[in-house]
């Protein structure tokens, strides 16, 4: 990877570290009631972060929905 490719990636790297750090933040600040209202339960914080939450990635997933 060429050094302004390189440069790129660690700033983007750092920028979408910055943004889970918030989010993670948010949703541990909020209550049981408010993570239920999103449709969350506290322990789908560390699945909804990774980007895993809703996924179906399962026997039987179609493809495009």
């Amino acid at each position: 990877m060429s050094a302004p490719g390189w440069i790129r990636n660690w700033v983007r790297q750092l920028g979408e570290a910055g943004r889970r750090r918030r989010a993670r933040a948010e949703l541990r600040a909020m209550n049981d009631l408010e993570l239920r209202d999103i449709g969350l339960g506290r322990s789908d914080i560390p699945s909804v972060l990774s980007g895993q939450f809703g996924r179906v990635d399962g026997p039987g997933a179609q493809a495009g929905r």
